[in-house]
């Protein structure tokens, strides 16, 4: 028989038709046949890229517990926990529906779940797994290059619902890596990973460059509409990494988290990504610190000025993007409001906006860019715009303009960037002065508060421009007869810059461009005043509430002093009238329901009307209806037995604890349980017992003496105050 010879080129398909192979597991044991171990040791013993695939006999979640560390990835794979038979990629649009029958579980102690390690491993991908008690639960090392980890739960349980925490769902190191995608399928749900002390739950380290993290879920549940937190969202080091993106599909939801949402250093796109809202789009879910914070970075950009680039950043506990280190950081586009500090923020410590310097020549974040000053606005069809930039001297600025509701939430908020207007470009003069006169094509509402940021050409974005009287820095109350030294910080004073006190002149010392001293003067008693300041050049700026004249009954040695004037000046109430505020009288229910409603939806808020009687003691005719029936709406409360809300009765202190941590904390809320019984009136069985022991534990109330809390007491109009102004943190 004669010898065949092949050729060079059969020699290779031929080869290559003998490496791509399929190795499957068949069990969950930790090592031998049709075992995991047994799989990824094959599969590196076989050159080229090999499917790792399950076929575990046996319906339900199959968890695969290794016993020792199992062997890295040295050689392309594919990891396809969707080959288990029963399994299912994510078909929903919110949320995961993706039903994960393969769990790979570290038990809180080995090292990583699938290593995907060096060079060789490079384009593995990482499927349709959940993967919990790890230090990493995916780990794509530096080296392993352009590698995908899509649909997985990384933290959890295959359910999703349920935590199972690593210190890091996914740590990446190599580059051009994929983490989720634009489709639905491609979606990782990485949450619940509160093992470390700081790292992110998705962790993309110093080698990590070029990577995209699209369509994830970083913080929710399955459903992507209540939190399981991480202990911090997505911490992004290295180069060029794009987070999220414009195109459909693209978001992430980085929301629920117990510190910050993003934590970013290096260079890296942020853009269309959900932080502090749940994958709904509208319901509130927030990182508990700050929603994107540039911890140190050069050349980020946050946001973008075209259709579907912008960022949601809201309802964050902190600041919503947190510039504390590093220039030429861009903030553009994005829809920034209600977060727990200033929308923008360019640190230097504190948590005022930063005043404008004369020539912008001060250093720091974005290197202080000054913001512009807004001295008129005219809404309607169009969007009229006035105001001055004072900045570096012959420098062309992108300045773009946001919207915000007419009404603040409480009266001396700083406004952030809810809804992006458009941009318009504005060229300082040689002596660093820019006039700003814009009209937008677009309708806002009128009354609307509007902001802006100015852009330098090398990308230095500045914080949203604010009033020009930032906050008083002295007393904020004082005797209705006047006399009280008053001082205010802000920015763009010049000298003379005038004052008025609930609509009354009053001398100023001008201290320098950021700082005024006044005294107060005269006022009705228990009225509550707004200050006005005016520059020489017109520019006015507005501290709404600003100055409470003492109630006769609450002078400033009255125990509840503080806390009735805090609570009056964020407008919860104004007293009972004729100079009193009723320290001493019962909070009535009906008062209580209004005061709940307004410390919760803030200052502007308003009930729906009363269209149907609930209960049979509160008609619609009644002016508390309305208030009432919204704290039945949002599940606050029940009424007081048998149809009836009873709304002229006293509030309990006891019914007090239930009320306050009901509306702070939203319907479904429960208390621990009680463990030990601190009050001597209150012990462990009584169904209050729970509600007072947390408002004990927040620090909000330590009981009415003797070692007693008083839960069948009335609670007093002064001791409301105390306990509204702690639980809702009023300044």
């Amino acid at each position: 028989m004669g010898h065949i010879r092949l050729t060079g080129l059969a020699l290779l398909l031929s080869a290559a038709s003998l490496t791509a192979a399929t190795f499957t597991v068949t069990n969950t044991n930790d090592s031998g046949a049709g075992s995991l171990r047994q799989a990824i040791g094959d599969a590196n013993a076989n050159l080229g890229l090999d499917t790792i695939a399950f076929n575990i006999p046996g319906a339900g979640i199959h968890a695969i517990a290794p016993a020792t560390e199992l062997p890295a990835v040295t050689d392309p794979a594919l990891i396809d926990g969707y080959t288990q038979p029963g399994t299912s990629q994510n078909t929903a649009a919110v949320g995961t529906n993706a039903v994960l029958l393969i769990e790979l579980d570290g038990g809180g102690t080995l090292s990583t779940g699938i290593n995907l390690s060096g060079p060789a491993a490079s384009g593995s991908t990482v499927q349709g797994l959940a993967v919990g008690g790890f230090i990493q639960g995916v780990r794509a090392g530096s080296g392993a290059d352009s590698c995908v980890v899509r649909g997985n739960f990384l933290g959890t349980d295959a359910t999703g619902m349920v935590a199972r925490p690593d210190n890091s769902g996914a740590e990446i190191g190599g580059n051009n890596e994929v983490i989720g995608g634009t489709a639905a399928a491609d979606r990782n749900l990485i949450s619940g990973n509160t093992a470390g002390t700081f790292s992110g739950a998705l962790l993309l380290d110093g080698g990590a460059n070029n990577c995209t993290v699209q369509g994830n879920l970083i913080g929710t549940d399955a459903t992507g509409l209540h939190a399981l937190p991480n202990l911090g969202g997505l911490a992004v080091y290295g180069i060029g990494n794009m987070i999220g993106g414009a195109a459909a599909g693209a978001a992430n939801v980085v929301s629920g988290n117990a510190l910050y949402g993003m934590w970013i250093e290096g260079s890296v796109v942020v853009k269309g990504n959900l932080v502090g809202i749940a994958a709904d789009g509208v319901s509130l879910l927030p990182n508990a610190a700050d929603g994107i914070r540039i911890h140190s970075s050069n050349d980020s950009t946050i946001g973008g000025t075209l259709a579907g680039e912008g960022n949601l950043v809201a309802y964050n506990g902190g600041f919503g993007v947190n510039v504390e280190e590093g220039v030429h950081n861009t903030v553009r586009g994005n829809s920034i409001h209600d977060n727990g500090a200033l929308g923008l923020n360019l640190y230097t410590g504190g948590s005022l906006p930063k005043a404008n310097d004369v020539g912008d020549v001060d250093n720091g974040s974005n290197n202080l860019q000054n913001f512009p000053i807004l001295q008129a606005v005219t809404t309607g069809a169009s969007t009229h715009v006035v105001g001055k930039l004072d900045s570096t001297p012959s420098t062309t600025f992108d300045l773009d303009f946001y919207a915000n509701p007419a009404c603040s939430n409480f009266p001396r908020e700083f406004v952030e960037g809810r809804t992006w207007l458009g941009t318009a470009p504005v060229t300082t003069d040689a002596t660093g002065h820019a006039a700003i006169d814009v009209t937008l094509p677009v309708a806002t509402e009128a009354g609307a508060r509007l902001t802006a940021t100015a852009t330098d050409p090398s990308g230095n974005t500045s914080e949203f421009s604010q009033r020009i009287v930032f906050t008083m820095t002295s007393s904020v109350s004082g005797p209705a007869s006047g006399g009280t030294g008053i001082s205010l910080t802000g920015t763009d004073f010049a000298d003379p810059t005038t004052m008025t006190i609930g609509g009354v002149s009053v001398p100023v010392t001008f201290g320098d461009d950021h700082t005024l001293q006044a005294t107060s003067p005269a006022l009705n008693p228990g009225t509550v005043n707004d200050l006005v300041v005016t520059t020489p050049d017109g520019t006015t700026g507005t501290l709404i509430k600003a100055w409470v004249a003492d109630f006769l009954d609450v002078p400033g040695s009255q125990q509840f002093y503080t806390f009735v004037t805090t609570l009056v000046s964020n407008g919860i109430t104004a007293g009972v009238g004729q100079g009193l505020y009723g320290v001493d009288q019962p909070t009535l229910r009906q008062q209580m329901a209004v005061f709940l409603m307004k410390a919760r939806h803030g200052l502007c808020y308003v009930p729906p009307p009363c269209t149907t009687q609930i209960f049979t003691d509160v008609p619609c005719a009644s002016g508390f209806a309305p208030w009432i029936n919204e704290l039945v709406a949002e599940g606050i409360t029940g009424g007081c037995g048998t149809g009836t809300y009873c709304p002229a009765d006293p509030v309990k202190r006891q019914q007090m604890a239930v009320l306050l941590l009901k509306t702070f904390e939203g319907l479904g809320y429960t208390p621990p349980a009680c463990v030990t019984a601190t009050f001597g009136d209150v012990p462990c069985d009584s169904a209050f017992a729970p509600w007072i022991y947390e408002l004990v534990a927040r620090g909000i109330t330590g009981g009415c003496g003797g070692g007693n809390y008083c839960p069948a007491d009335p609670a007093t109009r002064g001791q409301m105050a105390v306990f509204v102004v702690k639980t809702f943190g009023l300044q």
